[in-house]
């Protein structure tokens, strides 16, 4: 999906801030309806959760994950009996774009079988987390991000429930056409004035438009995917700095390579010569 191939090309620029984690546990008969500032996550660890999202109802049980959006009501309840879950707030944005993930669809139950070994990582790193061992925030943070990368990968059709109730940004669906050119024109110049022509709009509209939507502006996503790309062709060893320049659209390999560096925070010759 687009979507995932943005996620990919821009790692760099994603950044993720954890916010209240925690651990609810919960006797028979408990309920409760909220609605969160930012996303959450809930790890079931015991017995069933049941919710209910924009008239839509779903089950978690022990080792699922429930998924929320920000500014979604939900209620949740035990179900026959008591319940517990882990609980993270987090928000997470793509340069500075906030809100991305609301474009994977994510929200809903996910069952366990597509993170199982992932989840078990995340569950004792919380337990290390709250016994507050040494460098326990730092290890929750890189195992929570491994599972949120693992539920990125997972299917559309594969969570379940009440987040078919939301739907993803039409506006994002609208710069398809403009990602594809760029991915298939990579080896050459790609001025955002002819970006703004194959969307059809002013080349001022579009810039907004764009980074309104990917967090970037135009020429530095632009950038961005060339120097991933000059990137893996350095480091496979088989071209010069001159050669990749070229095959990448600049004539000027002085222009290329200082691109690359202010990116790369080293020269593309020194990546070079280390292959």
């Amino acid at each position: 999906m687009m979507n995932r191939m943005i996620m990919d090309n821009l790692s760099e620029h994603a950044e993720l801030r954890l916010g209240s984690i925690g651990q609810s546990c919960h006797e028979r008969g408990w309920s409760e309806g909220k609605r969160h500032p930012d996303y959450d996550l809930w790890l079931v660890t015991g017995g069933e959760v049941t919710i209910e999202a924009r008239g839509r109802k779903s089950a978690a049980n022990e080792g699922d994950i429930v998924f929320f959006n920000p500014g979604v009501p939900y209620f949740a309840a035990c179900g026959s009996g008591p319940c517990s879950h882990i609980y993270v707030h987090f928000d997470f944005s793509l340069g500075e774009r906030f809100n991305f993930l609301n474009e994977f669809d994510l929200m809903g139950v996910i069952p366990k079988r597509h993170f199982a070994a992932e989840g078990e990582q995340l569950r004792r790193a919380f337990d290390a987390y709250r016994n507050k061992e040494p460098m326990a925030s730092l290890t929750l943070k890189g195992y929570f991000l491994t599972l949120l990368a693992k539920l990125l990968a997972v299917p559309k059709e594969n969570a379940s429930g009440f987040k078919e109730a939301v739907q993803p940004s039409k506006h994002f669906a609208k710069l398809a056409p403009v990602l594809r050119y760029i991915e298939e024109h990579i080896g050459e110049p790609i001025p955002a004035e002819r970006l703004a022509e194959v969307m059809g709009m002013s080349p001022k509209y579009f810039y907004a438009f764009f980074k309104a939507n990917i967090g970037l502006t135009p020429q530095n996503y632009v950038n961005r995917i060339k120097m991933n790309r000059a990137r893996d062709l350095l480091l496979s060893g088989k071209r010069t700095v001159k050669e990749v320049a070229g095959q990448l659209g600049y004539s000027d390999p002085y222009t290329f390579s200082k691109i690359f560096k202010r990116y790369h925070h080293t020269s593309p010759s020194r990546l070079n010569d280390h292959t």
